[in-house]
């Protein structure tokens, strides 16, 4: 009798993964998307109108003789936001785990966000130094337009679409997010990898913010 009762408590005191129950930092670490997709969207927005690749140095030049001073800090913002890309996809991993994905597809979701966090940081770096440079009249044309090509290329992150997949996989095998996320998750990753790109990464964004307040809303014991 009482090594039923044992038993039981047992069986009860933990969840069916075997893993510890989520700490309050755990359950709260999905607002990093949020915090992700806001700085991403705050860094656009003071970067403003960004000429293309093509730009002719002297355009460029003139450019950033005016507007080197919103450059500059919309780049620290993409800085920032690469921080909160690489908690948000800790949190996703965790998710998948507690969930009960295969470990490949957990770790997959984290080598995804290794790559994404480290094209934010490049590209903040990019827009950093052109709003460092961008206003000196000793800096050259050639460098200037370096700098410019680097941080205007229309690339597309292959970590956000391994992120995406691992994610949509867990989400509808193991339901670690709710099922319209992963499905959402599935497409955009393939539309990442169309012309509709850009387009598709600003609904990344979206689908960030949407997924980390869905999974504060539903923490995982």
């Amino acid at each position: 009798m009482s090594q039923q009762t044992i038993q039981h408590t047992g069986a009860g005191s933990s969840p069916a993964s075997g893993t510890a129950p989520a700490s309050r930092f755990e359950r709260l670490l999905p607002l990093a998307g949020a915090g992700f997709a806001a700085l991403v969207a705050a860094g656009y927005f003071s970067i403003g109108p960004f000429p293309d690749e093509t730009t002719s140095p002297a355009a460029l030049s003139s450019y950033y003789a005016t507007h080197h001073a919103h450059v500059g800090p919309g780049g620290t913002l993409l800085g920032y936001a690469a921080v909160l890309t690489a908690l948000f996809g800790v949190a996703l991993y965790g998710r998948a785990r507690r969930a009960g994905a295969p470990p490949l597809v957990a770790v997959t979701a984290l080598v995804g966000t290794a790559v994404l966090t480290v094209d934010l940081v490049r590209a903040a770096n990019a827009y950093a130094t052109l709003g460092r440079i961008g206003g000196l009249a000793s800096t050259s044309t050639g460098a200037l337009q370096a700098w410019h090509i680097a941080g205007a290329a229309p690339t597309v992150s292959a970590g956000a679409v391994v992120l995406l997949l691992a994610v949509a996989y867990a989400g509808l095998g193991v339901r670690a997010i709710p099922r319209a996320l992963a499905w959402t998750a599935l497409l955009l990753a393939v539309l990442l990898l169309t012309p509709l790109g850009f387009q598709a990464w600003l609904l990344f964004l979206l689908w960030s913010l949407v997924t980390s307040l869905a999974l504060l809303a539903r923490p995982q014991r």
